[in-house]
């Protein structure tokens, strides 16, 4: 009859696990460490800053290994929730969507995704960006966005025109006071430059540049229907420059195919 594998209890303070030899792999003991020990910080009874008990410590609460505790931390590290230096016990870190949002981006970047794909997702995300912004913006957040848009006006280079371009978009994200839109624009980060140069390229920044001023005066009126339309006619001209680029590509190539036949 086969053994039943070892399980680390969920409640607040961790059973101890029976010791089988051969029972339960090691990965399965890590992952239950790393969801008990998650479950616990994200309930907050681990605050920020506080260091988790020792390795040793921990071992012996969870009747495993201390080889299991450290690829435990190593994971909950790679998750974002714990800090570790040389020297010192695993501290719980600050809230960062930074590792959420490189993996996200990293599955994008593998994945199948166009630059009109991006397009369709950012229609319904930034007009609601800037439909809130418009609701809600600062008069300090107002005068971020207008100096984004002076920078995009004298950026004299593509790398210069696409970041101050992506600083304003970064900016009317934050004019919403919701946090979780700067961190989908952040997942979409590598799809968004890329989309951005290849529009600048492809037009000019006068578009760009064009859109920008129509949303912020909606803004700055705190008028949302209008930077709601302003900002879908923005991604329409988008969407347009990002079709011409890819007929103009599309031509390029089969004139390189033809001139090699």
């Amino acid at each position: 009859m086969p053994a039943t594998p070892r399980t680390i209890s969920t409640s607040r303070a961790p059973a101890k696990v029976r010791r089988r030899a051969g029972i339960a792999p090691a990965r399965d003991l890590v992952d239950q460490v790393v969801t008990h020990l998650r479950a616990r910080i994200l309930a907050g009874d681990h605050a920020v800053g506080v260091s988790l008990p020792s390795e040793g410590d921990l071992a012996e609460s969870f009747d495993v290994s201390r080889t299991v505790i450290r690829e435990a931390m190593r994971s909950l590290r790679a998750q974002g929730l714990v800090v570790m230096s040389q020297g010192s016990r695993p501290r719980v870190a600050e809230v960062d969507a930074r590792p959420t949002v490189e993996s996200l981006a990293l599955l994008l970047a593998r994945s199948r995704t166009t630059l009109l794909g991006l397009t369709e997702v950012r229609r319904p995300l930034e007009t609601e960006i800037a439909r809130l912004a418009a609701t809600r913006a600062t008069a300090e957040q107002i005068a971020a966005l207008c100096d984004a848009n002076v920078e995009l006006e004298h950026a004299t280079t593509l790398e210069q025109r696409v970041a101050a371009d992506v600083r304003f978009h970064d900016r009317l994200a934050v004019a919403t006071g919701n946090p979780v839109f700067g961190v989908l624009l952040g997942t979409l980060g590598g799809l968004l430059v890329e989309s951005r140069r290849r529009t600048i390229r492809a037009a000019g920044v006068a578009p760009a540049l064009i859109g920008h001023r129509e949303i912020l005066a909606a803004v700055d009126r705190h008028d949302p229907t209008a930077a709601e339309a302003a900002m879908r006619r923005h991604l329409d001209w988008a969407e347009r420059d990002i079709r011409a680029d890819a007929r103009a590509r599309i031509r390029t190539t089969s004139s390189a195919g033809a001139d090699g036949s």
